[in-house]
């Protein structure tokens, strides 16, 4: 299991932002190239968001976490930035919490905590 500390350096500080559906943020895989089956929920603002609400755009392509499974993972190579937006309220100025949660075909469900402020 990899420790929720080194999760959390997967997260793009400073990538936290509102945009015109809701709010969105940047990961960068820095550990190992993986397949991701699954993403979500990610709770902010004191709700938590899935299913279609959530995409990801990495290497010019687009998928929302419903098409993710394990029969149609997305390989992520170390050092791809992964853009997570959040259809959804927008997210107030200042501090805020983000739990994101996924899953992945070698590690299984990770989770991890970021504390950012949105820009």
């Amino acid at each position: 299991m990899i420790p929720s500390f080194l999760l959390a350096k997967l997260y793009v500080k400073g990538s936290l932002k509102n945009n015109d559906n809701g709010f969105e943020f940047t990961l960068k895989n820095i550990i190992d190239s993986t397949m991701l089956i699954g993403i979500g929920p990610i709770g902010a603002g004191g709700k938590n968001y899935e299913g279609e609400s959530i995409t990801m755009t990495m290497g010019g392509k687009t998928v929302t976490c419903r098409e993710l499974s394990r029969s149609n993972p997305i390989p992520v190579r170390m050092g791809m930035p992964i853009t997570v937006s959040v259809a959804g309220d927008k997210l107030d100025a200042g501090a805020q919490k983000i739990s994101v949660a996924a899953t992945t075909t070698d590690i299984g469900r990770i989770k991890f905590d970021i504390d950012d402020t949105v820009a």
